[in-house]
């Protein structure tokens, strides 16, 4: 396990790297399209790096149960976002087919592919994360003492 944290550290050191290099880069640029393409892709690896970090997180053993309140918090945020990147992607998708210039088009598509990346990542997060990870005061008690032998006095 220890070498998959390693493994996931260096990883996230590298995509932190490339992200400098080339928002170092991007700097010197005067194309306002070729920079917001190249800084979206520095921007990727910087997000790349934190995932590469959470993951070194998780295999140290680091994830810890959510709260019902903090399900319920997390919930709520991703159903707002979810409702938000299905719109965004509405408005994408008629600004990509009513765009007639090709660099236009270029980076309309690119937002629509996020979008749509977001919005499949953001529902997957609430399926399988969000309201399955919470972990209930009751869920504790009763994980606790279910199969206990003292079950509700002190030694039995």
């Amino acid at each position: 396990m220890e070498d998959l944290v390693k493994l996931f550290e260096e990883y996230s050191k590298l995509e932190k790297e490339y992200h400098e290099e080339l928002k170092s880069i991007t700097s010197k640029f005067r194309h306002p399209l070729l920079k917001a393409l190249i800084e979206g892709i520095a921007q990727d690896s910087l997000k790349h790096s934190l995932m590469y970090r959470a993951l070194a997180e998780i295999a140290r053993g680091g994830l810890p149960f959510l709260t019902e309140e903090e399900a319920e918090y997390i919930r709520s945020g991703i159903t707002k976002h979810i409702q938000t990147e299905a719109k965004m992607i509405e408005e994408a998708k008629r600004l990509l087919d009513d765009a007639k210039e090709p660099y236009s088009k270029l980076i309309l598509a690119a937002i629509l592919d996020d979008e749509r990346r977001h919005h499949a990542l953001l529902v997957d997060v609430h399926e399988k994360i969000a309201v399955k990870e919470k972990f209930s005061e009751e869920a504790l008690w009763d994980a606790v003492w279910r199969d206990s032998p003292w079950h509700g006095t002190p030694g039995g």
